[in-house]
């Protein structure tokens, strides 16, 4: 076979597979009616909209906002009150307890891998409102490899054109770049979108609950006058991170640990993936570091602490995005 025949039949195979993978997908994907898609879980809310990051954040504005704990310059978790309502607040007491210092971007970091958050995201993959990250790993790869595989078989292709190599075609064929062209461009096509599908993490019925909290958060002042000071911070930072924080301070002792991370991102496993994005961003996806939810671009796979699951849960996987895009455009 000549190099141009290869190239066909290479991306080809590899389109078909990433093609008949896309439609695998969107076939096991649960199918949840409209009317049981909304939760009002405050975690699970901020799970779809940031991934475990945020599921931390929220946990430690509600926590700092009603006085169990205080963060204080620079950056340090002190507990006030050792009271927890739920198994993400247990999660966000041990992380202090077990952090010499209270260093917030170490007990942030120790919180979104804990197994009280992981089980957050296992819980939305069971309802079918998220994909599991390990679920579409093999295929994302895949998608990636074609992607860089295209470009690069286009570039040996010019060059075999300007060595005049005819490759089988004879002496009046076109060159070679121009004969390989249809099957590199749509292999590349079909990588990208692939890729993006893969990587989206929230499902539609995910997006549908985010959807229908989402208007109410736009009247967080009118939610002032009839809820407490707790659950509209609560709230904003679920579904929009720390930037809508109404704390001055709190929200500027966040963006410092985010940059003492960003400078010294191997300082500890714990604090690693320390972000406030608005996906599964820049902190992790179950396990990982990397992005998702609404907008954001990755839930990637880094430490996850010891074990295969992060301390238990499943979906411990690698991951990457979870934007919009789709391979056939489905859920």
């Amino acid at each position: 076979m000549s190099f141009t025949q290869w190239v066909y039949a290479g991306l080809g195979l590899s389109s078909s597979a990433l093609l008949v993978g896309a439609l695998v997908v969107r076939l096991r994907t649960p199918k949840v009616r409209p009317a049981d898609a909304p939760t009002h879980d405050l975690r699970e809310l901020a799970f779809l909209a940031g991934g475990p990051g945020r599921v931390a954040d929220t946990a430690l504005a509600v926590m700092h906002e009603d006085g169990r704990l205080a963060v204080g310059g620079p950056g340090v978790v002190t507990v006030r009150q050792p009271v927890a309502h739920d198994p993400v607040e247990a999660a966000v007491l041990d992380a202090v307890a077990a952090t010499p210092g209270g260093a917030l971007a170490t007990v942030h970091g120790r919180v979104m891998r804990s197994p009280a958050v992981q089980e957050v995201g296992d819980r939305l993959a069971v309802r079918g409102l998220l994909r599991a990250p390990r679920a579409t790993r093999g295929r994302r790869l895949l998608a990636g490899l074609q992607v860089k595989a295209s470009v690069a078989l286009f570039f040996v292709a010019v060059l075999l054109s300007f060595a005049g190599v005819r490759d089988g075609g004879g002496p009046w064929a076109p060159p070679v770049a121009f004969r390989v062209f249809p099957a590199v461009a749509g292999g590349l096509l079909v990588g990208l979108v692939c890729r993006r599908l893969f990587s989206r993490r929230i499902t539609r019925a995910g997006r549908l609950a985010l959807a229908a909290v989402r208007p109410r958060a736009v009247r967080l002042a009118d939610l002032r006058d009839v809820e407490a000071a707790w659950q509209v911070a609560g709230l904003a930072v679920a579904l929009g991170g720390t930037a809508m924080l109404a704390d001055e301070l709190l929200r500027d002792h966040f963006v410092q640990a985010k940059g003492a991370v960003a400078a010294s991102p191997s300082s500890d496993g714990g604090s690693a993936g320390f972000a406030d994005s608005g996906g599964f961003g820049g902190d992790s996806a179950w396990c990982g570091a990397s992005s998702d939810g609404g907008g954001g671009s990755g839930c990637g796979a880094s430490s996850c602490g010891s074990g295969s699951s992060c301390g238990g849960s499943s979906g411990c996987g690698g991951g990457s995005g979870c934007g919009g895009g789709g391979c056939g455009g489905g859920d």
